[in-house]
């Protein structure tokens, strides 16, 4: 059995469309920023990385979750270190990523 990875279910960026770089950003508007308090959860629900895909997949059916945070097992790594969504558990999505992986086990 192979051991996934949360980064294995990550999703790369399409690379289109306006980056940094390409904005005219000035030094004023370098130091303003937007507030995002109100519109944030303060306590989202979290897996921890080396959790089963089929175990957040519970979790998140059970509780009709619209995302699901994902972080470290260890300490000295970035807070969060994935989002999972409904696509993720998507059968498609998975055997898109993972082919060899047989549905009708």
């Amino acid at each position: 059995m192979r051991n996934f990875k949360a980064h294995d279910f990550g999703k790369p960026g399409s690379g289109k469309g306006l980056k940094v770089e390409d904005l005219d950003i000035d030094e004023d508007e370098m130091e303003m920023y937007v507030d995002l308090h109100p519109v944030t959860n303060r306590s989202p629900y979290t897996v921890v990385e080396t959790m089963s895909l089929a175990k957040a997949a519970v979790l998140f059916r059970r509780l009709g979750l619209r995302d699901l945070l994902v972080v470290p097992k260890t300490t000295g790594r970035p807070p969060i270190v994935g989002i999972l969504t409904r696509h993720d558990f998507m059968p498609g999505h998975v055997l898109g990523l993972y082919p060899h992986l047989n549905p009708h086990k």
